[in-house]
């Protein structure tokens, strides 16, 4: 399961999203086109992983085709960033 929200409390300049759960599978496209949505308009996106309990090789592979886009990831486990190097 997946769910991912948007932080109306963060800056208008950079909206961010918090994403929870686990980045597999089919629920990939989901973080895609959300993240899509969220850079309509805007220069830079803030995705907030700190909730993430799992991510596949497909989630790796958005998560690095995202962030050449302008998104910033914060909060980011361990884990993630070790696959994401």
């Amino acid at each position: 399961m997946l769910r991912i929200r948007r932080v109306t409390d963060s800056s208008p300049v950079q909206p961010m999203l918090r994403v929870e759960g686990r980045i597999v599978s089919d629920w990939v496209a989901v973080l895609e086109r959300e993240c899509q949505l969220a850079f309509e308009g805007k220069r830079r996106v803030a995705l907030d992983l700190s909730a993430v309990t799992f991510i596949d090789r497909r989630g790796v592979a958005a998560l690095k085709r995202l962030s050449a886009d302008a998104l910033e990831l914060i909060n980011c486990p361990e884990f993630i960033e070790e696959l994401l190097r």
